[in-house]
């Protein structure tokens, strides 16, 4: 195998520059993977505008790919099979500590070293990180099982019950696949609210029964009107990013003794009344990730949902760029005017 491999690693400007760089290091424990598709995150946009070093290994975490190496006496996995990559926590987890045993790898303690991440032509990872993706599921399908996963694990973490009414703040990635996942697991009603015109369209059809626009009080009075003046029983936030109003939006959406999902990342500092949820007895409930809950992998249900070809979740992927030209990925990514929502690179 060769010394180098070719890498996107943002300059410092966010400017990314696609360059020779040193193969990932092997660790004990450890798999070797050749990346296929790695999804652009709202999270790696985000990053750009805050990083004001050079990277030094590279990021990307929406990934896809084919195992080339495996460990010793690894028996679930076979070289050559093809993989969705939890990167975060379960590929890089000790499997010994205390949240580790309980499946909730994101949180081990004991974390292996971080040998770099999607936007790159080989990784290494643990093979608890890696789930296997069917025959009838591509590269597209693959690069999009960590962004359904998230939402997958903020509903059931969050216990969103069948016949609930679901508010989703936000139609971007995250939005879209809580709006198609909480239909499949049994929501009554989903009411969505998305910024953009293509936004919209494409909430309506990953299952949104009512999609207003991103106007002041338009989310909250569609929850109110549909539910008599109740409110929803389950609203998440998927906004995140530099601003706060979604927050309070979300609060406001959900009926008393209602959940409230945190699932977007605000990466600023919030003013915010907690006075009112705890009037109303609202569940605040903060979500990251994934992990292993009534003993199944977030990944795994998020892979059981695209496989079954009931979920138009791939019809998200707007644009696709290969490695060299990643910029133009996320000039696209940034620029919503594009039509974008999700931006695979082919790597």
């Amino acid at each position: 195998m060769a010394e180098t491999m070719r890498a996107a690693l943002d300059d410092g400007t966010g400017q990314y520059i696609v360059q020779d760089v040193p193969m990932p290091d092997m660790y004990e424990g450890s798999a070797m993977i050749r990346i296929r598709q790695t999804g652009i995150c709202g999270s790696d946009l985000h990053m750009t505008t805050s990083r004001t070093e050079a990277q030094e290994m590279a990021s990307g975490h929406e990934i896809a790919g084919e195992i080339l190496e495996l460990p010793k006496g690894e028996t679930n996995l076979k070289v050559g099979d093809r993989v969705a990559i939890e990167m975060i926590g379960a590929g890089r987890a000790c499997l010994s500590c205390h949240f580790c045993r309980y499946g909730q790898w994101k949180h081990c303690m004991n974390l292996a070293p971080d040998t770099g991440g999607g936007f790159a032509q080989y990784m290494t990872r643990k093979p608890a990180g890696l789930f296997k993706i069917p025959d009838g599921m591509d590269w597209i399908d693959g690069g999009l099982v960590e962004p359904m996963a998230v939402s997958v694990h903020g509903l059931r973490y969050g216990r969103m019950q069948p016949d609930d009414v679901v508010g989703v703040v936000g139609s971007a990635t995250i939005g879209l696949s809580s709006i198609a996942a909480a239909k499949a697991f049994g929501a009554r009603t989903v009411i969505a609210s998305a910024r953009h015109p293509h936004q919209a369209e494409a909430a309506k059809k990953m299952g949104a029964d009512i999609v207003v626009g991103s106007e002041e009080g338009a989310f909250e009075a569609a929850c109110l009107d549909a539910t008599d003046g109740l409110g929803a029983d389950f609203v998440v936030e998927s906004v995140g990013g530099h601003q706060s109003e979604s927050f309070g939006q979300a609060i406001r959406a959900t009926r008393n003794q209602g959940t409230m999902l945190y699932l977007g990342g605000m990466k600023i500092p919030m003013k915010v009344d907690l006075f009112e949820p705890l009037l109303r007895e609202i569940r605040m409930q903060s979500v990251i990730c994934y992990g292993v809950i009534d003993g199944r992998h977030d990944y795994e249900v998020a892979i059981d949902l695209l496989a079954s070809g009931d979920i138009p979740y791939r019809d998200i992927v707007t644009h696709q760029v290969e490695l060299e030209n990643i910029q133009d990925g996320f000039d696209a990514a940034w620029d919503k005017t594009s039509g974008s929502i999700k931006v695979h690179v082919n790597i």
